[in-house]
């Protein structure tokens, strides 16, 4: 099953595409409360694996979401 996108022009969309995506909201979530090593976000994300986690990040930092 392939990504689902909205691929609508407006901001919105555009936030929903980067931060829709499972366990997205919850790493942002963690890194709310300040920065954090990953193995302290998998702690605070018990149930995403360690790829799903970097991947995860990857696309979080590539859209400039964390740093």
């Amino acid at each position: 099953m392939g990504r689902r996108k909205y691929d609508e022009g407006c901001a919105v969309a555009h936030s929903l595409d980067l931060i829709g995506e499972r366990w997205a909201l919850l790493i942002v979530r963690e890194l709310l409360l300040g920065p954090k090593r990953f193995t302290d976000l998998r702690a605070g994300v018990p149930g995403a694996s360690a790829d799903v986690l970097t991947q995860r990040l990857r696309e979080l930092m590539e859209a400039g979401v964390v740093q």
